[in-house]
């Protein structure tokens, strides 16, 4: 691709354009053309950060192929996650790989914190451990595949196992008390699986719910000492508090790790 083009936006190019770049036109895959389209076809929700670059990262990485490798050979694409076009959006947007005033989370952060606990997952909103654990950003031309992804687990055999059932109702009314619309608070444990590195299990996280669109990362920065406080009273020192956006309906027990114990008591999943 002609290194000119590379961060112009789509809805800002001809159709002409688009056909010399091999992003329309009869010989494009049907799933890269429909993409495009849907972008021309709604500037307002995805023209800002569709790039030629976003669009060149899509279509190599259907046929197999970095993003700086030539076309050798068609190999049947894959068909484009809503992930992986929402990665290719977000990791080649200077802004969204960087805490932007007023956010204290990068979106980058807020979308794939999670990464690979669901198809779908959620949106964080606040970690306290954000400060000693910065969340990795991908170098340009990575990979989805090459992102750390989790696996949500059981907590199990910790000493905020036996005080749960007392702290888990404290937790609970000092979030009431600050207003916040909570689904679901539970405990949990991720495991991290990364290329070329051994797979690592984090501490108990404290896991908070709240409803889409409610509150802020500032406020729920805010309520977190005192949280931890609980915890602290109890003699947890070592969990973290996170955050996330999420409408729970049910709450079923996390899986144990595995080797582990599955008659081991969990953490009791409550919801507000």
């Amino acid at each position: 691709m002609d290194p000119a083009y590379r961060t112009k936006k789509i809805v800002d190019l001809s159709e002409q354009e688009l056909i010399d770049l091999g992003f329309l036109g009869d010989d494009v895959a049907p799933h890269i053309k429909t993409f495009v389209e849907k972008v021309r076809a709604n500037p307002a929700h995805l023209g800002s950060t569709v790039t030629c670059l976003t669009v060149d990262y899509l279509k190599r990485s259907s046929l197999g192929q970095s993003p700086q490798q030539g076309a050798m050979g068609s190999p049947t694409p894959h068909p484009i996650s809503e992930a992986e076009i929402l990665y290719s959006q977000l990791s080649n947007d200077p802004d969204a790989l960087t805490v932007v005033s007023p956010n204290l989370v990068s979106k980058f952060e807020q979308n794939f914190w999670y990464h690979g606990i669901s198809s779908l997952p959620p949106k964080l909103i606040w970690r306290s451990d954000i400060e000693t654990n910065p969340f990795p950003i991908p170098a340009p031309g990575t990979s989805l595949s090459k992102i750390p992804a989790k696996t949500a687990l059981g907590v199990f055999r910790t000493p905020l196992n036996a005080v749960w059932s007392d702290v888990a109702p404290r937790i609970l009314a000092s979030i009431k008390a600050r207003g916040f619309k909570c689904s679901a608070l539970q405990t949990v444990r991720f495991s991290t699986a990364e290329e070329g590195k051994e797979e690592t299990l984090g501490p108990v996280v404290v896991w908070i719910a709240v409803h889409p669109n409610t509150t802020s990362a500032w406020a729920v920065r805010d309520a977190t000492p005192d949280i931890l406080q609980i915890l602290a009273d109890e003699q947890i020192t070592d969990a973290v508090v996170e955050w996330y956006e999420g409408m729970v309906q049910r709450l079923v027990d996390l899986p144990p790790r595995r080797g582990e114990d599955n008659t081991s008591p969990g953490s009791a999943s409550t919801l507000a």
